[in-house]
């Protein structure tokens, strides 16, 4: 017996209807597909159709029929923060940071990643692949260890050493590749249509995405189903923004929360496909990237998703914006001292990409606004203070301290 109210997957490009199979496009168009449910079930019931805590709470909105599937490291249940100091600093009413750095492996991929393994589990697959710059391979690595499932994880070689090295201990094939994230997408994604292997990646697959969705009904719960006014981003590919804006219609559409919240994207500036188009009111036009500091945004080429993200831009009438890497770290930075969140670049872009919008009026101070922290600042490499002690005695410590607090 299951509680999951998936009924169908539906082409989000020309409407046609398909049974809950693995599937990654339509065939009639190519167009992606998304997850359809039960609405009246969910009207009806309201929020007391969920129970339980962490991820699999919301396992009736979750496609995931039986349980014994529902792979889990306790991932979800993370905080949303209100942050009264930055704010202030910051010039804006209320300020909530939905933390996702205290997830199992740092990072709010884990959310995906454990729809993702459940669904290789449900459709019988032995073997999950992933082409990372960093966080969903060791994510993916780590809940496939945990379903028994071998795992191909294909590695940014700049990825950072911590996450390389939860890589390494966690994968059973960890594979580093030269060049970035888009040399190597395409050519792998033709891989994932003979089927050796159950597709993790961010580009197609609507079982990998759904988990991201928890992260809209989290945020609602957390405030008393009276969300933010506004709620950024971090967007790549485009799969956590899709996902968080799929959950909160999914609420407004049951009737539990009266409006969705303005969505904001949120990139890199050294990988602002999609940034860039909706400013010029165009096409995405694909990049040539190279590195930047947020590495989990390094996608020049967000292929089918990212115009899946600019029509939700201009349907909802959000907003797109990006940052350079010294504004990212220096969000980073500021973060850390206001309010004690050490998160890492690639989760910090949100914030700083949220204060240059404030500094365009862009965004209006006098609301709430949330911004998804993604990501812990234990899993990237910065240079360290230096280790240079002092000797001291009883003398030369008591100066030191008060000269310190007398600053």
């Amino acid at each position: 017996m299951t509680d999951s109210l998936a009924r169908s997957l539906a082409c989000i490009d020309c409407g046609a209807s398909y049974p809950l199979t693995y599937r990654l496009e339509c065939e009639r168009c190519r167009g992606l597909l998304e997850l359809r449910y039960d609405l009246e079930r969910r009207r009806t019931a309201g929020p007391a159709i969920f129970s339980g805590t962490g991820l699999w709470r919301y396992s009736p909105v979750l496609p995931i029929s039986d349980p014994a599937h529902r792979v889990t490291l306790g991932e979800g249940g993370t905080p949303l923060l209100d942050c009264p100091r930055l704010a202030k600093e910051l010039g804006v009413r209320r300020l909530l940071l939905k933390c996702d750095g205290p997830n199992p492996t740092g990072t709010v991929k884990d959310r995906s990643s454990a729809t993702a393994i459940a669904a290789a589990l449900q459709f019988g697959y032995r073997a999950t692949s992933v082409v990372s710059s960093g966080n969903a391979g060791s994510s993916v690595a780590a809940y496939s260890a945990r379903a028994g499932l071998r795992s191909l994880i294909f590695a940014y070689e700049r990825a950072s050493a911590p996450k390389l090295l939860h890589m390494a201990a966690t994968t059973s094939d960890l594979i580093i590749y030269k060049g970035v994230y888009d040399d190597l997408i395409s050519i792998w994604d033709r891989l994932v249509e003979e089927k050796l292997f159950f597709d993790c990646g961010a580009s197609r697959n609507a079982y990998k995405q759904e988990g991201k969705k928890t992260l809209a009904y989290e945020i609602a719960e957390q405030t008393a189903f009276a969300p933010p006014d506004a709620v950024v981003t971090p967007v790549a590919v485009g799969e956590t923004f899709i996902a968080t804006a799929r959950g909160f219609r999914e609420m407004r559409e049951a009737g539990w929360i009266a409006q969705v919240p303005l969505m904001v994207a949120a990139q890199a500036t050294r990988a602002n496909a999609i940034s860039r188009a909706f400013r010029e009111g165009a096409a995405i036009t694909p990049l040539k990237i190279g590195y930047t500091v947020a590495e989990g945004l390094a996608a020049g080429n967000p292929g089918k998703k990212g115009d899946w993200v600019l029509r939700l831009l201009r349907e909802g009438k959000g907003i797109a914006g990006d940052a350079e890497d010294d504004e990212i770290l220096a969000a980073q930075r500021r973060l850390a001292r206001a309010e004690g969140i050490w998160a890492g670049p690639t989760g910090v872009a949100t914030l700083a990409v949220l204060i240059k919008l404030l500094g365009a009026k862009q965004l209006d101070p006098a609301q709430t606004i949330c911004a998804i922290i993604s990501e812990t600042g234990l899993k990237t490499e910065a240079e360290p203070p230096s280790r240079q002690g002092t000797a001291f005695d009883d003398d030369s410590l008591r100066r030191l301290v008060t000269e310190r607090l007398a600053k």
